[in-house]
């Protein structure tokens, strides 16, 4: 991802979400992984979490810098539709995104 023009991103550890891995019980059995790319830049991939998922800056911020350091981060946990209808709305955003189960 090209860096932000105008904010310096915060730290993947200012922002943490629990969630419940283990989808036991709560039918989250999906997770919605999103991948680094070299030509969103991060702005773009911010506002693409916080429209699909409604996840705040901070958490966005953190997800896009994840997928910047390591290669992917997981942006959701969920149930396998959801977990389709997302990731497939991040891919028309022009973003790489995949479901795996949990």
């Amino acid at each position: 991802m090209k860096p932000r023009d105008s904010a310096t991103l915060q730290d993947a550890d200012s922002a943490t979400a629990v969630l419940d891995s283990t989808g036991t019980g709560t039918g989250w059995d999906s997770q919605v992984v999103l991948f680094n790319d070299d030509f969103n830049t991060f702005d773009h991939v911010i506002a693409a979490l916080m429209g699909v998922f409604g996840h705040t800056e901070p958490l966005a911020e953190a997800i896009a810098l994840e997928a910047h350091n390591t290669g992917r981060a997981i942006a959701e946990v969920e149930a396998r539709p959801d977990a389709e209808k997302h990731a497939a709305e991040l891919r028309e955003l022009g973003l790489r995104a995949a479901v795996e189960s949990v």
